[in-house]
């Protein structure tokens, strides 16, 4: 999964899967057309125990009379913070890679069967421990430098290397026994063990995007400002601050074949950076950006008059796309405050998500319960949202020894032989999620709990949860597929330095079920598994849980053509184009 500060909305369309990332969202408001992009999907088309050649069929999505070029001009909330597709983790750098990167194979964003990418085809052995995939002769990199297994072998390998600063990518790929070049078209990746999410890991783009070796195998060149690689657009420049630029790769293999026609149809894609929502609707409105993924509240209030409804029009779509993800605040376990599972309760407790999403989002979110959305197969029924409920809270810390012994307003607890207060620090990315927190922020003083409201840039915000220099932190995960692994986020071996169990969270039990879960190759075997592990952490409380969305909300200028408003698990915007 990917991370995205915690308000921003985006659009997703990427014809490959994604890890999970992080995102400075307003409580998930993810711009529905940008947002699935950065979580994966797990086929349909489950790799058969009787194994040989797969040979991949294609069922194209786009418009082949589609008109070309013009620009389409989209918006980020934060800058990435590094272009690195190594060391990269968050939502920004991944959108922007999903249009400069290929993976080894596709997925059909309408009927999630894998197609063909970098490799033309692959076997997988009866065992399910050996991937053979044979790479298309005529693919080259954007500086012309032709695709071997050469570098297939070094995407892989640099990854469990230390020095390239990968560490919360480790647990897609800690089974991969060796990689071994058989032919310059041809590689053999042999596992260590079965791992149920195999092929999306070895074959999606958003996991493993191949790379140029030539261009990264130095792990002391950062690349946070550039990038390469052999998708249908390059870079044509990073003005920092204000813009990135992409413009369509000529060399790309994909041209001209039957599965992208009508594909990536405009010239060059802009993303601006653009931090707060009211400016970006501004910017909407004087044609400086084409389309953005709406808020809740801007769909509902923002944009009630002209030109919307007349030049722009605004989208309201359902789909299945599991990568809306969720939005939530972390405790940082480190902290002796946040170790009681029966505080953290009680923190919980009071938040008003039911006020926040009348008064937001106009109850259009569902309140979200666990790490799998509650709409998800996953997802445990013997949990429920948790209610407002401060009287309950007051009790529950009452009962934990949190007392007000000195009538300051402020309760304290003697933690480790130390006196503590219960005062705390909450960062955040966004502005314009300060509202939903100050709200929360009058509840906890009601209760005798300090919080601190800071606001705090976006990749000084990301290294903050790398180093786990902070209280609490608000954000969401997006990304992840139908069939997500917990393992990159919940599992205390992902708390290592770098990995995205930022929070230190560990519970025994949820690392032997998550163990279990991911060897189990049987998905009827697997799911109630994954129930347990969403039961456990959600009464773990290690996150306030906050929203789900139900719908995509965006809004587009009428010169945007499009085949349909929405494709069974993603938008599409890979296959708009610009009317002429």
């Amino acid at each position: 999964m990917t991370i995205k500060p915690m308000m921003s909305c985006k659009i997703k369309e990427t014809t490959f899967l994604k890890s999970i990332v992080l995102f400075a969202s307003i409580l998930l408001s993810i711009n529905s057309v940008e947002v699935a992009l950065a979580k994966e999907k797990v086929p349909q088309n489950k790799i058969k125990t009787d194994t040989s050649s797969f040979t991949l069929t294609v069922s194209p999505l786009g418009n082949p009379q589609a008109p070309q070029g013009g620009t389409l001009q989209l918006s980020f909330s934060a800058e990435p913070q590094t272009l690195n597709p190594i060391s990269s983790s968050d939502f920004y750098s991944q959108r922007v890679m999903s249009y400069v990167l290929d993976g080894l194979l596709n997925w059909n964003i309408d009927t999630n069967q894998i197609e063909p990418g970098l490799a033309e085809k692959y076997d997988v052995s009866p065992n399910q421990l050996t991937y053979t995939f044979y790479l298309r002769k005529n693919a080259v990199f954007q500086d012309g430098q032709p695709i071997t297994a050469e570098d297939v072998k070094f995407t892989f390998d640099c990854i469990k290397d230390p020095a390239f600063k990968a560490a919360h990518r480790i647990p897609y790929y800690e089974n991969i026994g060796s990689v071994i070049i058989v032919d310059p078209h041809t590689v053999k990746i042999v596992m260590n063990k079965v791992y149920y999410n195999n092929i999306v890991t070895l074959g999606s783009g958003g996991f493993t995007p191949i790379l140029p070796k030539h261009i990264y195998s130095d792990p002391s060149k950062p690349h946070n400002k550039d990038i390469i690689g052999s998708g249908p657009y390059k870079l044509e420049a990073y003005n920092k601050g204000k813009n990135i630029i992409l413009v369509k790769n000529p060399k790309w293999w994909g041209w001209g074949t039957e599965q992208f026609k009508g594909s990536y149809n405009f010239e060059k894609i802009s993303f601006r950076f653009i931090k707060e929502e009211n400016l970006a609707l501004e910017m909407l409105k004087k044609e400086q950006i084409d389309t953005l993924s709406l808020t809740p509240e801007a769909f509902m209030k923002k944009t009630s008059e002209a030109p919307f409804g007349q030049t722009i029009l605004k989208k309201k779509v359902e789909n299945s796309d599991p990568g809306t993800g969720y939005s939530f605040v972390g405790w940082n376990f480190l902290n002796p405050i946040f170790k009681d599972k029966n505080t953290r309760f009680a923190l919980a407790l009071l938040m008003n998500r039911e006020e926040m999403n009348n008064k937001f989002r106009y109850n259009l979110s569902q309140m979200a319960q666990g790490p799998w959305l509650i709409s998800s197969v996953f997802a445990s029924n013997k949990i429920s949202p948790i209610k407002f409920d401060p009287e309950k809270a007051k009790k529950i810390l009452s009962q934990s020894g949190w007392k007000d012994q000195n009538k300051d307003g402020v309760l304290e607890k003697t933690i480790q032989g130390k006196k503590t207060d219960f005062k705390f620090t909450l960062m955040f990315a966004n502005r314009d999620v300060e509202k939903y927190y100050t709200l929360y922020q009058e509840d906890l003083k009601k209760a005798g709990i300090s919080m601190e409201l800071k606001l705090v840039e976006w990749n000084t915000f990301i290294k903050a949860l790398a180093d786990k220099k902070f209280d609490a932190a608000t954000l969401g995960w997006s990304g992840g597929d139908i069939e997500s692994d917990p393992k990159q986020i919940w599992h205390s071996e992902s708390a290592r330095a770098g990995g995205s169990n930022f929070i230190s969270y560990s519970n025994p039990k949820v690392d032997q079920l998550i163990d279990k879960a991911r060897v189990e190759m049987d998905p009827k075997k697997r799911a109630p598994i994954w129930q347990e592990i969403d039961r456990l952490i959600a009464e773990d409380y290690p996150y306030v849980f906050m929203f789900n969305e139900k719908y995509k909300l965006y809004a587009h200028h009428k010169k945007i053509g499009m085949p349909k408003d929405t494709y069974k698990y993603e938008i599409g915007t890979s296959y708009w184009w610009m009317i002429k």
